[in-house]
């Protein structure tokens, strides 16, 4: 005999799935706790099914249908709170969208164009799409200093806790203990510092030019090189050694696990609580696991070696040297020194690639830029940040293909944000595609034409310039802005001082453009084919 009917337990399966939804889950954030949660339910599930308890209670009735039900109570509270009652309902976006945000990850997975396709949902909706549960596409100029600017009221959104336990800057929610860290980075990118740095980069850049000399006058993928000396620098910046890329010709350990496990992970940035899975269960964690044991060994061997010249783990290491030295600080470095390298590496060799896309396709322009170069007696830091032409094509490269192309995601603040008549509720995520923005008629004239000039002598090409942040804004804007805008500026002027350059005959716009992914920064899937040919010097 049961000591409940089956109709009952049933009843009250199905309502304490809707009540597990309305007083638990959908209240904070529950991304890193998705595992636990599920390993909750199989114990429970293996539990029941194991002993008398569910005889019992009910009878004849199974574990798995009682459980049925109460996922069914879960999920069709879910599905009907987020559709008609959710603070966001009367924003316009597809159904979809507002009750999953697997739509968002769709929109990412579809050839990696998620910028494009959010782009097209914008012209479609307008300038605030709904493109999760509780998630704003914002496409608004004047949203800008409201979400991203120094007093903006919103903070880093769940998708930085993506590299939980470790904790970086860049990824550190925590607004007080993120200015405190930013003042260690600030010292690491000086104008001390950077002159430093600067006979290491033009050490890089000089094996670039090695590696140029040798392909002169053939199709040559620059994207792959321009991703070697990007991190060839950044190792020796923050690990002391080089990966030795632009000697061997390939990919490190570094290199190939992030380009892998960005292109693997990318699609899920959206439904975060998928990726503790993939670093907390067996099998599925195997290269999480393996990249941080090698991480751990490289700050290891660093820590005991320290270089003649100061770098940018010096000064990492010498705040966390004068610190307790806690399990949460050695989190902290372990963060930062894989932000140090990635950070300062993906970013930058996608925008040498853009960059020298465009001067490809625009010789007028390059030849007059090749000319400024050729005035220069010896280039360095100083006198190439002084380049009015190469600083205008990059701001202008920035603005065509920004390095974070679908923006960064905030949080809104309790009492929400009021942007002009648009008012936004609190405790929802935002995020501004600055691909979307910087492409915007209101912000650029010919918005999606190559025009560096906008930048120098044409100013009136500009309508909103406060709307274009390639390196974000604020308390979290780039920390390693200049460092990338050396390295940037090094080998353009090295090659450009010359070599000529051109597309290949087998480089298709449309193969370029079709192989750039957006995994939250933007890289570059299939390369850029060109071609270097010396230059003749009257």
């Amino acid at each position: 005999m049961s000591f409940l009917g089956s109709q009952s337990l049933t009843t009250y399966s199905l309502v304490s799935g809707v009540a597990l939804h309305l007083f638990a889950l959908r209240h904070g954030e529950w991304d890193q706790s998705a595992p636990t949660i599920v390993a909750w339910y199989l114990v429970i599930t293996a539990l029941g099914a194991g002993t008398n308890l569910i005889q019992i209670l009910v009878g004849t009735a199974s574990i798995s249908r009682l459980l049925g039900w109460h996922l069914l109570g879960l999920f069709g509270s879910i599905v009907i709170y987020r559709a008609f009652f959710h603070r966001l309902r009367k924003f316009p976006g597809p159904f979809v969208a507002g009750v999953t945000a697997f739509y968002a990850s769709y929109l990412s997975a579809k050839k990696f164009h998620k910028f494009e396709e959010v782009g097209k949902l914008h012209r479609q909706y307008g300038d605030y799409v709904r493109l999760g549960p509780r998630e704003l596409s914002v496409a608004d100029p004047q949203a800008v200093p409201f979400i991203y600017g120094p007093t903006a009221k919103t903070t880093k959104g769940p998708f930085y806790d993506g590299t939980q336990p470790y904790v970086s800057l860049h990824t550190d929610r925590d607004k007080k203990q993120h200015a405190r860290r930013r003042r260690t980075w600030d010292h690491a990118f000086s104008t001390k510092a950077l002159l430093d740095y600067e006979p290491r980069v033009s050490k890089y850049s000089a094996q670039l030019l090695s590696v140029v000399s040798q392909q002169a006058g053939r199709a040559m993928n620059v994207a792959r090189w321009f991703n070697y000396y990007s991190f060839d620098i950044m190792g020796d910046l923050t690990f002391g050694k080089s990966f030795e890329m632009l000697v061997t010709g390939n990919d490190s350990y570094m290199l190939s696990t992030l380009h892998g496990d960005m292109q693997s992970l990318g699609p899920f940035l959206h439904v975060m609580w998928i990726i503790p899975f993939f670093k907390r269960v067996p099998g599925l964690n195997r290269s999480y696991v393996a990249f941080w044991k090698w991480l751990y060994e490289q700050v290891d061997i660093r820590s005991k070696n320290e270089p003649e010249r100061p770098d940018i783990f010096t000064w990492i290491l010498k705040d966390f040297r004068s610190r307790d030295q806690t399990e949460k600080d050695k989190l902290f470095l372990h963060g930062d020194a894989e932000l140090a390298v990635v950070a300062g590496s993906d970013t930058t060799a996608a925008t040498l690639t853009n960059l020298f896309y465009e001067l490809a396709n625009s010789p007028e322009f390059t030849a007059r830029l090749q000319s400024e170069i050729d005035t220069l007696i010896e280039p360095t830091y100083r006198e190439m940040a002084q380049l009015t032409l190469l600083n205008a094509a990059i701001d202008e490269t920035l603005r065509l293909h920004p390095a974070l192309p679908s923006g960064m995601q905030r949080v809104t603040p309790p009492q929400g944000v009021r942007v002009g008549d648009v008012y936004i509720p609190g405790d929802c995520l935002v995020q501004i595609p600055l691909y979307t923005l910087f492409r915007d008629e209101r912000c650029f004239h010919q918005p999606h034409a190559f025009i560096p000039e906008r930048w120098s002598t044409r100013p009136e090409l500009i309508k909103d310039g406060s709307a274009y942040i390639p390196f974000g804004s604020g308390p979290f804007g780039c920390a390693g802005k200049q460092l990338a805008l050396m390295e940037i500026r090094r080998i353009t002027v090295d090659l450009l001082s010359r070599y000529d350059i051109a597309l290949s005959k087998e480089q298709t716009h449309e193969a370029f453009y079709e192989g750039q992914q957006d995994v939250f920064t933007l890289v570059h899937g299939r390369g850029l084919q060109l071609v270097f040919t010396e230059r003749i010097k009257a």
